[in-house]
Parts: structure tokens; sequence; C-alpha cells
């Protein structure tokens, strides 16, 4: 199968499950690590030229850089992904403050909680 039509396969489905409420991470070093480890290991069994190669007399692997890797299946890295869905989040509550102004001049119902909150302080 044609690399790039695994890494379209690949955003729609797994990369869609994989970052599933990534705006609101709080990523540590070693799990960003871990998570751009898995990401490059996925991109390069889709790869059909940029794979890991083994060398048959001395047994060591050698590993293409990543660039060329998600160039081949037509991903960017993950922390690019990770950003632009924290932007589009961050855009959209920065404009739509709609539910905060409704909150903020609504009155309390009877039989309701009478939480303060931030702004009435």
């Amino acid at each position: 199968m044609n690399p790039r039509v695994c890494g379209m396969f690949f955003k729609a489905v797994v990369q869609a499950v994989l970052l599933y409420g990534s705006e609101t991470w709080v990523l540590t070093e070693s799990a960003m690590r871990c998570l751009e480890g898995f990401y490059y290991r996925a991109a390069c069994r889709m790869a059909r030229e940029n794979r890991p190669k083994k060398n048959s007399q001395t047994g060591e692997w050698t590993y293409p850089a990543q660039k060329d890797v998600f160039e081949e299946v037509g991903l960017y890295t993950l922390t690019d992904y990770i950003d632009k869905r924290r932007k589009t989040i961050g855009a959209y509550i920065s404009t739509d403050r709609s539910i905060f102004d409704l909150r903020k001049n609504g009155e309390r119902r009877r039989g309701t909680n009478s939480r303060r909150w931030w702004w009435d302080q």
C-alpha cells in the first residue's frame, strides 16, 4: 500500500484517538518522549524506503532520520499536531466567552447551591 495512503488512514483513525483531549494534557518530558517514540515507530512501519535496517554481519540497526520518515508517509511531528490542537481550542475559548457572560448575569434558582464564583468575590 502507498505510504501516503497509510499516513492519511493513520491520521484519520489512530492519531484522532491517540490525541483525543490533548488540548488539555499536561505532558511531562518523559511522557512526550514515549508518545513520540510510538509515533515514530508507527511511521517507520508505514514507510517503504525509510525503514530501520539491520546489518546482517554486525547485527546493528540503523534508523533513518525522523524528518525523512515523516515526509515519506505525509506526517508532521507529533508536537506540531498537539500545538495545532491547543491553538484551536485556545482561539475558541478566547473568542467565544458567551457561556461565561451568561453565568455571570444569571440568577441562582431556588433550591440550588449558593456557591460563590470568583467574579462575585
